[in-house]
């Protein structure tokens, strides 16, 4: 019971510590998937 204990809180507070940086590598992900287009349209 006391490993399945330590166990589940090690997994919680890894989860909790690594959610900001998980976070902060989707929004760049999402940034990068914005197509900017090679050359200005020409009127």
């Amino acid at each position: 019971m006391k490993t399945i204990t330590i166990f589940s809180l090690l997994i919680y507070w890894s989860i909790i510590i690594l959610s900001p940086v998980i976070s902060k590598d989707l929004k760049i992900a999402k940034i990068n998937e914005v197509i900017v287009p090679l050359s200005k349209p020409s009127k």
